[in-house]
């Protein structure tokens, strides 16, 4: 503990013995401080996350440069699913603290992976939008985004439960119930969570009470002597009815067998009349057949012409959209635009050309391919100096792509690759620098880079 007036190490007094000062009410704050950071420990420790961040804040209250108790209160937040709550702590205390903080390990662990920065860019913006919904009265909407929240950071406590919330107003009390199991996995004594939990047991209650007063009204319930007797509401007694249908019913099956003692020699004329209705039908279906084959080769001749057009219409407009780049090339050219003009020639196929015509494209190529590679090389190597690592993968990557002896674009590409994050297109282009050029100093100098990956 230091003096607060002077920064000299405190000894077990109520005065600094280097400047006299009072400190018995500084030490006491200083240990009650610390008492706060001790319970708020013990609590996130048995992960009653909600009581951690009451009595961290108490401690930061007292001491607000407590920074032990600030990264805490940040790594509580950050398992919370409040990612921007958690920096908001690390770098104040890092503001306290500038030497040897966890706050500068955890900060560059979040700042350093630019795709969990812009995950949690769009997790706020996600929930943002499904308040948004629930505001409009959207509630299929808010659900629907509340989903893609949560798959992208399960741990949002506040996604959970206004999840819940909404399942709990569509009388969905299952699904409800799962997302309050998953707050409180996370913080045990979430208040939210548990009068949600609470409201929810009592919705499910007065359910299941309207349920068994339905199905009792759908029963009678009386006393015939000693017994007690239930009956279903609506059923009568039909017993004489029953008796009337059964007799009708052996009336049926009397009349029924005396038909079918007569059915057989009605049944075997039907069947030759049927027999030769069905030779009948044979001949007048071998002959339509025949008609339809002859209509198929018709059919199909007149779609191998049809073919045969589309082809040549399209070899056609190749050739026209050949000549039309390569008219689009030479303007380029002219106006002394060598990678436009090269990067126009490489969307003409040549051997669709005229011989005059592949005549002029030859000539154009040889004119502007070593000037367009020089021009990409220049400019995604100065891209590369300005930071801009984007253009600087483009005109690096298209330099080589024109000429792979281009050593200094393709080490240059790699590089780019690495400080723009993509570790996985870097570690890539290292190694083919190694492989092409081999016992440089490039080649050095990428093997090192890339055991560091």
């Amino acid at each position: 503990m230091k003096c607060f007036n002077c920064g000299a190490a405190l000894k077990n007094m109520d005065y600094c013995s280097q400047c006299g000062a009072d400190v018995k009410l500084y030490r006491k704050m200083i240990q009650l401080s610390n008492a706060y950071y001790n319970r708020g420990l013990e609590k996130a420790k048995v992960r009653d996350l909600s009581g951690a961040v009451t009595a961290l804040s108490q401690s930061l209250k007292i001491n607000k440069k407590n920074t032990d108790a600030r990264n805490l209160l940040g790594l509580v937040y950050f398992e919370l699913g409040e990612v921007v709550e958690a920096l908001s702590q690390w770098i104040i205390s890092r503001s306290f603290q500038s030497q040897k903080n966890l706050a500068d390990y955890y900060i560059e662990e979040i700042q350093n992976n630019p795709a969990r920065l812009q995950t949690i860019n769009t997790t706020i913006k996600k929930y943002n939008q499904s308040l948004l919904y629930c505001e409009q009265g959207s509630y299929d909407l808010a659900v629907i985004q509340l989903k893609k929240v949560l798959s992208m950071n399960m741990n949002l406590l506040k996604a959970h439960e206004l999840l819940a919330l909404l399942y709990m107003k569509n009388e969905n009390y299952g699904r409800a119930r799962s997302e309050l199991k998953r707050v409180l996995a996370i913080d045990r004594t979430n208040t939210c969570a548990l009068r949600y939990m609470q409201e929810l047991d009592e919705a499910s209650g007065k359910n299941d009470q309207k349920e068994e007063e339905k199905s009792n009204k759908d029963v009678i319930a009386y006393t015939s002597g000693n017994e007690t007797i239930i009956q279903p509401v609506g059923v009568k007694d039909n017993s004489g009815v029953l008796s009337v249908i059964n007799v009708v019913i052996g009336l049926a099956i009397g009349a029924a067998v005396m038909w079918f003692l007569v059915m057989p020699a009605q049944q075997q004329r039907t069947n030759a009349e049927l027999n030769q209705a069905i030779a009948d039908y044979s001949e007048q279906l071998d002959s339509r057949t025949a008609s339809l084959e002859s209509l198929r080769g018709e059919i199909d001749d007149l779609e191998s012409r049809t073919e045969e057009a589309e082809a040549q219409a399209s070899q056609a407009a190749e050739q026209l959209a050949g000549y039309e780049a390569l008219i689009n090339a030479y303007g380029l050219y002219a106006q002394e635009d060598a990678a436009g003009a090269l990067e126009a020639l490489q969307q003409i196929d040549r051997e669709n050309l005229s011989e005059n015509a592949g005549t002029l494209y030859d000539e154009i190529f040889a004119s502007v391919g070593a000037e367009a590679v020089n021009e990409l090389y220049t400019s995604g190597y100065a891209a590369y100096e300005a930071g801009d690592y984007e253009t600087a993968i483009q005109d690096l990557g298209r330099c080589y792509e024109l000429d792979n002896s281009q050593g200094n674009a393709l080490y240059f590409l790699a590089r780019a690759y690495h400080r723009s994050g993509d570790t996985e297109n870097a570690k890539i282009y290292y190694q083919k620098v190694i492989d092409e050029q081999p016992g440089t100093r490039r080649a050095t100098d990428a093997q090192g880079l890339l055991s560091g990956l």
